[in-house]
């Protein structure tokens, strides 16, 4: 089964909503959230993506405002965990999508670690 061309994860399923959000919307490959009292939005995706591998997508909003660094952070830990590694992506101008004018992106790959190490082993960049 595939969504918009991207192969499912077998036994993949969004989160459960951490406390004060509420799930708003529930796909095959993901799920829509929105926090109770701020409005503010995260949507959750997982699929196979082109270099084989199982990839999350994770996405936060608010509607007139990007969320600051704290707030990007922060959600991100209530939906994926502290010591989930996250990485977000600046592409070429010419490959922006922006279907949304303040949402911010980030990627976990779940068939591990596709990043070198870039501390050495020193634990600070």
């Amino acid at each position: 089964m595939t969504i918009q061309n991207r192969e499912l994860i077998p036994g993949w399923a969004p989160p459960n909503a951490p406390f004060s959000w509420t799930r708003v919307e529930r796909g095959a490959d993901g799920g829509k959230y929105r926090h109770d009292l701020s409005g503010q939005t995260v949507i959750i995706s997982a699929s196979i993506e082109d270099d084989g591998r199982a990839w999350l997508h994770f996405s936060t909003a608010f509607a007139h405002r990007l969320p600051t660094w704290p707030e990007f952070v922060s959600t991100k830990e209530k939906f994926l965990g502290a010591e989930v590694k996250a990485i977000q992506i600046i592409p070429p101008r010419a490959e922006y999508v922006n279907i949304h004018p303040y949402v911010l992106h980030a990627f976990v790959c779940l068939d591990g670690d596709p990043l070198p190490d870039f501390t050495r082993g020193s634990g600070s960049l």
